[in-house]
Order: C-alpha cells, then sequence, then structure tokens
C-alpha cells in the first residue's frame, strides 16, 4: 500500500517527490511479485525516472548538472521524501513480516536514483544504517543479506561518497556483535568491507600493530585432586623436551602458550621467552606421541547410528536451535576433564599449531637476517618493525627448527600437505601485508606508462600480429625452380616423380633427423647449423603427419618435441595382440568398468595380474606409477613407470594430484590421477597393483574403485569386507572381475598353475 501522507515539512517539492516516490514504489510491487530480497529491481523496469521526477519537481534537472544551490536543495527535497516514506514503513511493518519487501524495493529504488546523480549518492547507506540501529542480531543479518546481495551494484558509482558511511556502518555493527558468539555474522561483515574497499586503501589497516589482548583464556592453575587431597604434582619443574607427558601434567603448560599466542611481544623478555619454549616443545612432543586415528576407523564411526555409540548421551536434536546448532564458537573449552578428548582431536591440534606456527614467523621477523632485509626500507613504520628487539643466533635457530617440525608434522596424514599448502599461502600473503604495513603502506597501483615504453610494447605486439613473409621453401618443401626452364616436357616429367607426390617411410625420415641431429652438435658453421635446425623441424613435421595415420596412440607418450624416436619404433607385442583381439571381434568387456585395485600378496607378486592382462590387453591396462629413480635395463618410460624426479613429484603430491604416493625412503612413488583418466577417456579399464598401504589411500581418498586381494590362505570377514573380493587364481580372478555368468571362461588348467608360473594355488 502506499505510504502514509507526506507533510511538505515548509519545503517546497517534497509533497510531490513523496508522491513520485508512491508512483514508484507501486510500479516496483507489480513488476516484483516475490515477496523476497531478490530479485533486484532494474533500471528497465522503470520508465524515464528523470523525466518522471522533473514532472514531479516542475523543473527538468539538467543530466551534468553543477553542484550548486539548486542541485542542494532538490536533494534535500528527496531526501526529506524518501525519509518520511522509509519512517512510515519501518513503523508499520516488521522485518519478519513478507509486506517489509516495500523497504528492499525503496532501497533498489534509491540505488537507482544514486546512479541518475538525482539524489545524495550516501543516502542509501544513511537510512541502511538508521535501519540497523533499529533491529535486533536476527534482524541485521536479514538488512546484511540485502547489502551483500546489491554490493557489486551500489559499490559501483559514487564510491568516494559513500565509503565513510559503508565503514561507519559495517564498524558501528561490528561492536554490537560479539566475536565469540557472531563469529560468522562477523567474517560476513569484514567480506564485505575488504569486497568493496580497495586493495590499497588504508582504513582497515592496522598501522600501531594493536594485539587483541581482552581475548583471554581463563584456565584452571590448580593440580587436580584425588579423593578429596591434591595429588602431589611439581607444577614448577620443567617439561622434558622429547618427553610426552601426561595430559594432567600437560594441561597448565599447554593453556599457558596462549598468552604468547594472544601477546607475543612478552616474549621480549627472556624468562616468559624460555618457559615458553619449554612449554612449547612439552606440547609438540605430547602431539607426536598420540597415534593419529584411521580414516577408516573414523569414518565408521561416523556411520554408526548414535544409539550404538553412546545410548545414553544421545542428543535430542529436534529441541535445539538450528542456528544455534550451526554456529560455531571459536573460544576454547579449558575444563581439565576435556582436555585429553582435545587433544586426540587432529583438528584441535592443527589449530594450536598453526598459532604456533604464526609465532615462529613474527619471532623470525626479528632475526639478524630478517633486520638486514628491513634495513633497505627508508622510513619504515617502527609500530610494527620493533627496531630495539633482535633475536638472537641461538633463540634463531630453535625458531627454525620449531617452525620446520611444525611443518613436518602438519603434512602427516592424507589431508596434510594440502592442509599445510594452505597455511603456508595465507602465511604468505600475511608477511607480505605485515610487509606493506612496515613500508607505510605505499600506494598499490601501477605507475604511468611512459611513451618509449608503449611505443615498444605496440612494436612487439605488431610484430606478433603480422602475417610473417613466407619462406621460399617452407618446411622443406621440394623445389619448383625447374618449371621456369624452357624445355615444358622435361620440366612436367620431374613434377611426375614419385618422390614428388608419395608418402616417404619413415625409416628415411628417422635417418634425416639424426644426420640433423648430428650437424647440429658438431656444426661446421652458423650456416650449416641453421639449415640443420630448419631441416629437421621439416622433417619431424613430416614423420608425425605420417605417424598419425597408424600410430597416434603413441603420440601421448612424446614429453619433448625435439625427440620423436617413440614413433619410429616398432609396434610392441600388446599392441599387436591388441589388433589381433580387435580384428577377431571377441572383445569383453566388464559390466563394472570402474577402476580395479589388486593387492597381491603371493610369492610371486604381479605375475597373476600380468598374466590376465596380457590375455584381456584389448580390455584392461595397468596404470604406470611415477617414480623418482633412474629407469633400469629394459624399462620403459610412460610403459612401465612414470620417471620424474624429486622437485616435480614433490609438486604433483602437493597439488594432490596422486590417489596414493609414499614417500619414504628411496622408494618414492605414486599413481597419478590424470594418468588414471586418461586410460579410462581411451576405453580401457585401468587396474593398479598396489601394496595394502596403497590401497588403504585409494578406499580413504574416496576413489570408487573395485578391490581384489590375491591371497593364498583363507579370507577373514574384516579383509573380505575390505577388498570385496579375495580371489586365488585366474579363474578365479575373472569371475570377480567379469563376473561368474557373463565373464570368459578361462581355460583348463589355469586354476592349477603354481606359484611359480604367477598364480596361486
Amino acid at each position: 500500500m502506499p505510504s502514509a501522507t507526506i507533510n511538505s515539512h515548509g519545503i517546497l517539492g517534497v509533497g510531490a517527490a513523496g508522491a513520485f516516490l508512491d508512483e514508484l514504489l507501486a510500479r516496483a510491487e507489480s513488476v516484483k511479485q516475490t515477496q523476497s530480497i531478490e530479485p533486484p529491481l532494474d533500471k528497465s523496469d522503470f520508465d524515464d525516472v528523470r523525466r518522471q521526477l522533473s514532472d514531479a519537481l516542475g523543473y527538468e534537472p539538467p543530466a551534468d548538472e553543477p553542484g550548486d544551490a539548486k542541485k542542494i536543495q532538490r536533494f534535500a527535497v528527496i531526501e526529506t521524501a524518501v525519509r518520511d516514506t522509509f519512517k512510515s514503513l519501518i513503523a508499520t511493518t516488521p522485518i519478519e513480516s513478507p509486506a517489509f519487501v516495500k523497504v528492499w524495493n525503496l532501497f533498489d529504488i534509491l540505488s537507482l536514483l544514486s546512479d541518475y546523480e538525482l539524489c545524495d549518492p550516501a543516502l542509501l547507506f544513511w537510512l541502511v544504517e538508521e535501519l540497523l540501529d533499529s533491529q535486533t542480531i536476527a534482524g541485521c543479518r536479514k538488512v546484511f543479506d540485502f547489502l551483500e546481495s546489491r554490493r557489486e551494484r551500489i559499490t559501483a558509482k559514487h564510491f568516494k561518497q559513500k565509503q565513510l558511511v559503508i565503514l561507519r556502518t559495517c564498524n558501528e555493527l561490528l561492536r554490537r556483535l560479539s566475536r565469540a558468539l557472531d563469529p560468522a555474522f562477523c567474517g560476513r561483515v569484514f567480506i564485505f568491507m575488504f569486497q568493496s574497499f580497495p586493495l590499497g586503501d588504508k582504513s582497515s589497516v592496522n598501522l600501531r600493530g594493536e594485539y587483541h589482548v581482552e581475548n583471554v583464556t581463563t584456565f584452571d592453575q590448580e593440580p587436580p585432586a584425588a579423593d578429596g587431597e591434591k595429588m602431589d604434582v611439581d607444577t614448577d619443574a620443567k617439561p622434558q623436551k622429547d618427553k610426552p607427558l601426561d595430559p594432567d601434567a600437560l594441561y597448565p603448560t599447554f593453556w599457558s602458550l596462549q598468552e604468547s599466542f594472544n601477546q607475543p611481544k612478552k616474549l621480549f623478555d627472556s624468562s616468559y621467552f624460555t618457559a615458553f619454549k619449554a612449554g612449547l616443545e612439552a606440547t609438540m612432543a605430547t602431539f607426536r606421541s598420540i597415534r593419529p586415528e584411521q580414516p577408516s576407523r573414523a569414518r565408521e564411526k561416523q556411520d554408526k547410528p548414535d544409539e550404538e555409540m553412546n545410548p545414553s548421551t544421545k542428543r535430542k536434536r529436534d529441541d535445539v536451535d538450528d542456528e544455534l546448532n550451526s554456529g560455531f564458537n571459536p573460544k576454547y573449552l579449558t575444563s581439565r576433564d576435556l582436555f585429553k578428548l582435545e587433544i586426540s582431536d587432529l583438528a584441535f591440534r592443527r589449530n594450536i599449531l598453526v598459532q604456533a606456527l604464526i609465532v615462529m614467523e613474527f619471532l623470525l621477523s626479528l632475526s639478524p637476517k630478517a633486520k638486514e632485509k628491513l634495513a633497505t626500507v627508508k622510513a619504515p613504520n617502527k609500530s610494527v618493525t620493533y627496531s630495539d628487539q633482535q633475536l638472537s643466533e641461538e633463540d634463531t635457530r630453535w625458531a627454525t627448527d620449531m617452525k620446520n617440525a611444525i611443518v613436518d608434522y602438519l603434512r602427516q596424514g592424507v589431508e596434510g600437505p594440502y592442509f599445510n599448502r594452505m597455511v603456508e599461502t595465507v602465511l604468505a600473503r600475511d608477511k607480505n601485508w605485515v610487509r606493506w604495513k612496515i613500508e607505510n603502506c605505499p600506494s598499490v597501483e601501477l605507475p604511468t606508462m611512459s611513451p618509449e615504453a608503449f611505443d615498444k610494447a605496440r612494436t612487439a605486439a605488431t610484430k606478433m600480429a603480422t602475417t610473417k613473409r613466407l619462406r621460399p621453401t617452407p618446411l622443406g618443401s621440394l623445389s619448383l625452380d625447374f618449371l621456369g626452364s624452357d624445355d615444358e616436357d622435361s620440366g612436367m616429367e620431374k613434377l611426375k616423380d614419385p618422390d614428388r607426390h608419395s608418402l616417404p617411410e619413415l625409416s628415411s625420415l628417422s635417418r634425416g633427423i639424426a644426420i640433423d641431429d648430428l650437424e647440429i652438435e658438431m656444426p661446421t658453421n652458423d650456416e650449416s647449423k641453421a639449415s640443420a635446425v630448419e631441416g629437421k623441424a621439416s622433417k619431424t613435421w613430416k614423420a608425425m603427419r605420417i605417424a598419425s595415420r597408424s600410430k597416434l596412440v603413441v603420440f601421448d607418450k612424446i614429453d619433448d618435441d625435439d625427440k620423436i624416436d617413440i614413433i619410429f619404433e616398432d609396434k610392441p607385442a600388446q599392441e599387436t595382440e591388441v589388433e589381433e583381439d580387435a580384428a577377431d571381434g571377441d572383445v569383453v568387456f566388464p559390466e563394472d568398468r570402474r577402476a580395479i585395485v589388486i593387492v597381491d600378496t603371493t610369492s610371486s607378486p604381479n605375475e597373476l595380474t600380468k598374466q590376465f592382462i596380457a590375455q584381456h590387453s584389448r580390455v584392461f591396462t595397468t596404470v604406470p606409477r611415477h617414480v623418482t629413480r633412474e629407469p633400469q635395463e629394459g624399462e620403459v618410460s610412460g610403459q612401465d613407470y612414470h620417471f620424474v624426479d624429486v622437485q616435480a613429484f614433490n609438486v604433483m603430491r602437493d597439488g594432490d594430484l596422486f590417489l596414493e604416493f609414499s614417500d619414504e625412503g628411496d622408494n618414492i612413488h605414486g599413481t597419478n590421477r590424470k594418468v588414471l583418466e586418461g586410460i579410462m577417456d581411451n576405453d580401457r579399464v585401468p587396474v593398479m597393483v598396489l601394496d595394502r598401504d596403497g590401497a588403504q589411500q585409494v578406499k580413504d581418498n574416496g576413489f570408487d574403485a573395485r578391490f581384489i586381494l590375491v591371497e593364498t590362505t583363507e579370507a577373514t570377514a574384516e579383509t573380505q569386507d575390505f577388498y570385496g573380493s579375495v580371489v586365488k587364481d585366474m579363474m578365479s580372478l575373472e569371475a570377480a572381475i567379469f563376473g561368474s555368468e557373463s565373464g570368459p571362461t578361462a581355460a583348463p588348467g589355469d586354476g592349477d598353475v603354481s606359484m611359480a608360473d604367477g598364480a596361486a594355488s
């Protein structure tokens, strides 16, 4: 319904502006049929707003109207009318009511008027600020839903006129919120500001380096009592460095670290720093002694019903408020009774160690080497440089060793490398942020490009875009100079020469490439070397064009454009068998085409798998693993293994590309997801031959595969449940993969193959 009748307030045109707003609200109500924040109103939903306003006010406001008294008067008229409409709406409509959509429509209209410069750009945020002051925290969440959904639109234009009120509104809201009870809402407010303000804005920079000292962690300072008496515990005894402590003994030492995490400047006191080092070493020793829980067992516990886990303490979820149940409380539970359970939780230990890692970075920023790097800053911010403090060489070595120990611990587990990489990324960005503050927040904008640099860049771009002049004989094409001779008959005969229109043999191109390689390595002169490079490129291109007709499958194994020897090799026996199988038309795929994981525990491991794949080479293929060793005699890269260096292996491991890997000792290997996916894309069923630990990693990663155990003894129920299929010979392996009814039948006698021949009896 239209808003209440608006008083003129003694200002000419307020009533007309109010009627103008009523017309826009009525139009918005007819356009937007929903009663929610979405969808937003658009300019196309209204006619010419500028003309409508000019008709209402009785004059035409020019588009480039200067900031004179007439423009200020018009802004005041519209603001007065808007405020009266706004107050009448929020006074009669609660924010939970569907009719409150009129307020969201009013805000959208103000955003459009602001873009047209028909009202003050900050008017929308003034009203939002007043609305937030009048609402509870639940209502503020509703208002902030609107701000988040319209952030890009309302901050796109005239941001300088809006930034002060945006900052004030967000800060006032943060003062009302509790970081302990409303952490998610606080994060939404911070993210809104980070996304709204430019990167180089200093409004959110803590230039004075103040710490949140109000966040104090309280815990029980007294030792636990037993049978009404206190236990005889020496609380002043220093914890040993490598010996894990009992949870009751570690409790006060552990929670006292929070004071150092909260106020790291206290570590400047030598006695306090000594106690901190002893406490952190004792904490690390205890953490190392905790045996990590197997992911599969943890998942089994999660899958069990609550009645089986603890029927006496089952929670009635229906009685818990949804909002509180989904919340997150960052305050630690410091009860002594809960301490043993807390440190047994991997997420809790990681949280503590990340705090310790931040303190280690803070200490290392005070090392002599770090101080030397800051010496180049002309006018550093002394509030965050701590120029009067420097870490000794001994303490620097301790901080470095402790940092490495924490990093090694965070890397443990299946998700450890990913978690550690995420932490390292956050800390690297934080160090860059601190460096920016130390340099007094210099501008992050790129300087204006000089005319010389612009001309140079334009010339380079023009050169790259210009069509290059063709060579006289591109790609080593045969010369046609003989066509210019006077004798036309001999020219035509030369043109009909079979060497000009027939494909050369790959062997001839191989010999030509070898000759060019020899000339490139030992050139006669610069001209002969350049000619050899060009000739090799031409022959390589020709050889790959010819090989694409019959050997396209080996192109995936070419890692270097200069080394294409693989296309000149004869077809391996496996490919010949594939062609024969395809020619016979006797290719049978299993109904379940998921990847297969085989764990062979026999005396001749992998032999049964090799025999099976040899018989069904058209359907199945093994997945070559990545290893960091050199190839042995007879091993082919890409077929037996993928041979990479340690650095490339670590990049793939940290990039979460391995389904399973082992980097212990010299046996560094892993199974790459991309290799497996490539096999499946080529319509093959991949077979992974792994050990028990590798199979466990594949299952823990949640990869959908079929697990088969080759075992000579009878399988237990637990083993049968894990692997699904336990086989002993070729017949049982085929039955497990193909199915006993639809799969091919093994040849007579396959089930009696001896262990030496590759199958278990």
